[in-house]
């Protein structure tokens, strides 16, 4: 379904030369309520709701998230077709100037295997690696996707499905990665999940095996690291009998073992008759002594479907 997509997308962008990638245009904020039959409604199980827009804009390389990073008041996201989205928000204006780019050296890869799905980023140095689908590879970029620096395909990555492969990705404080497809089965309905040891760059052979469950009927497509070293992911369900929902949940790392189905804890559900969508990427920051999270949906680039941005405050003590 995603090479369809991007298919479409190819013939949507070739009737838009008027339209570069690094072109600069406007991205436009409309506030929503999440809950419509109750507008005024904010707890949402372990979330507060602090904020939720629909964003639109006049690029036709806007859309498709996948994977973003919010720091103050500027949003990096990264769509599913290798672009680069920048803007300011500040929940406050209706509209910013939107900055759109190509991930650096990205032309020379085939069209199929520009499917990046997940992103995570060293604090310190800030330098970023992004996963990608249907090629099952990793790639290292300079601070804010700034230039490639770095590839591997992973032989553990190999079997993962072309179109269900590296959803989430996380960097744990001692330098560890961990990888989870979003797809590729384990034992009693979990999915298969990587361990790096450390810059997958580096170390792309030296992996090791764990399991992660999502609750039943979901799939994990983003990850981040709370404060407390805690992972929070979010799981996508979509059924054309049910439309889409999602569900968060917070895995301890600590009870990470090779070969291990994980267990984890459900934080919240978001599903209909709330405004919701294809709900993929995540990214985490802490504000008035606050820990935020932020979620934005994927809408596949299909007129049908919108890109969400969602801001909660988690309504979670910490565990460590």
């Amino acid at each position: 379904m995603r090479l369809l997509l991007g298919l479409a997308l190819i013939l949507l962008l070739s009737t838009s030369a008027a339209y570069a990638p690094d072109s600069r245009s406007v991205v436009r904020f409309e506030q929503i309520a999440l809950d419509r039959d109750n507008p005024d409604r904010t707890t949402f199980g372990g979330l507060r709701l602090l904020g939720a827009w629909r964003l639109t804009s006049n690029n036709p390389f806007f859309g498709g998230i996948s994977s973003m990073r919010v720091r103050g008041n500027a949003v990096l996201a990264l769509t599913d077709a290798a672009y680069v989205l920048e803007f300011p928000f500040d929940g406050k204006r209706t509209e910013a100037v939107l900055r759109v780019r190509q991930l650096p050296g990205i032309y020379t890869v085939p069209e199929p295997d520009r499917d990046s799905e997940s992103m995570v980023e060293d604090p310190v140095t800030g330098k970023m690696w992004v996963g990608f689908e249907f090629s099952n590879t990793i790639r290292r970029y300079s601070a804010n996707l700034g230039a490639k620096e770095g590839w591997v395909a992973p032989p553990a990555m190999k079997h993962w499905p072309e179109n269900q492969g590296p959803e989430a990705f996380v960097r744990l404080p001692d330098g560890r990665f961990l990888l989870f497809s979003e797809a590729s089965p384990g034992p009693e309905e979990s999915r298969e999940a990587l361990i790096f040891p450390g810059d997958p760059i580096r170390h792309g052979k030296r992996t090791t095996r764990f399991f992660y469950k999502p609750p039943r009927g979901f799939s994990p497509t983003d990850a981040v690291l709370l404060p407390d070293g805690r992972i929070l992911l979010v799981n996508r369900h979509f059924s054309v009998f049910d439309g889409v929902a999602a569900i968060i949940t917070i895995v301890d790392p600590r009870d990470i073992r090779k070969d291990r189905i994980v267990p984890s804890r459900i934080v919240a559900t978001l599903k209909p008759p709330l405004r919701i969508d294809n709900m993929e990427a995540l990214s985490v920051d802490q504000a008035n002594g606050e820990t935020n999270l932020w979620i934005a949906s994927d809408d596949n680039f299909n007129p049908l479907q919108q890109t969400l941005l969602m801001k909660f405050a988690l309504n979670d003590p910490p565990k460590r």
